[in-house]
């Protein structure tokens, strides 16, 4: 088969199973909640967590949490790891089926094309093929989050952590884009994978960065 018949076809086999709604069965099946009206508004594992927390307590919202992202980072690890072992080029081939399960999380196809923000499938695939790119990542990501919110004026208390990761969006998108320089240092057949995939999920989170935004224009954002 021609190369370009094989990435054609990893392509599609990971935009499906990216389209795959974990937190919509979940929310709809599990906790009869529609996500879309709740919370972040967000298909993913935290807003399925918050979800789940107001109905059912924290315990039960921690499960839900962990079972959705583990589903979705599975089926990121699923494509990916296909796509590396029968691809012509390893590096091309993953960078091909991180960016299409991605995207087809985020505009899923059985959504008419909405989504979550994909967040949870590309860590998968971190976590997966180099554990040491993953942990540096997740530092930077948190680091930036809480160094953003000193600088937002955000007072250290026993809810500093909290607001840092529910409501930095500026430290995060920032954190995201500086990892890439990381994963591209600690695991190299990643890099590309990161660079092409890091847009869509900054894009994902256009609407909460322009809300925080707003927010600290009008001198709010602390209020939350």
């Amino acid at each position: 088969m021609p190369d370009i018949m094989i990435y054609i076809l990893i392509a599609l086999a990971s935009y499906g199973l990216g389209s795959i709604p974990f937190s919509k069965i979940f929310s709809r099946f599990i906790i009869k909640t529609d996500l879309r009206k709740s919370g972040s508004k967000n298909l993913g594992a935290l807003n399925t967590f918050r979800a789940t927390k107001k109905k059912h307590g924290v315990i039960a919202g921690l499960l839900a949490f962990l079972c959705i992202f583990s589903l979705d980072a599975l089926k990121a690890i699923i494509a990916a790891y296909f796509a590396h072992e029968i691809g012509p080029v390893p590096g091309i081939s993953l960078a091909i089926a991180t960016f299409f399960v991605v995207l087809g999380h985020n505009y899923s196809v059985f959504l008419n094309f909405t989504g979550g923000r994909g967040a949870a499938s590309f860590i998968g695939i971190l976590l997966f093929f180099s554990p040491k790119a993953f942990l540096g990542y997740f530092i930077i990501i948190l680091s930036s989050m809480m160094i953003a919110e000193v600088i937002a004026g955000r007072k250290i208390n026993k809810h500093f952590m909290k607001h840092s990761v529910s409501d930095q969006i500026i430290g995060r998108l920032i954190g995201e884009t500086i990892g890439i320089i990381w994963i591209g240092a600690t695991a190299p057949i990643l890099t590309l994978s990161a660079i092409i995939t890091t847009p869509l999920i900054l894009i994902a989170h256009k609407e909460r960065l322009s809300e925080q935004l707003s927010k600290i224009k009008n001198k709010t954002y602390l209020n939350d």
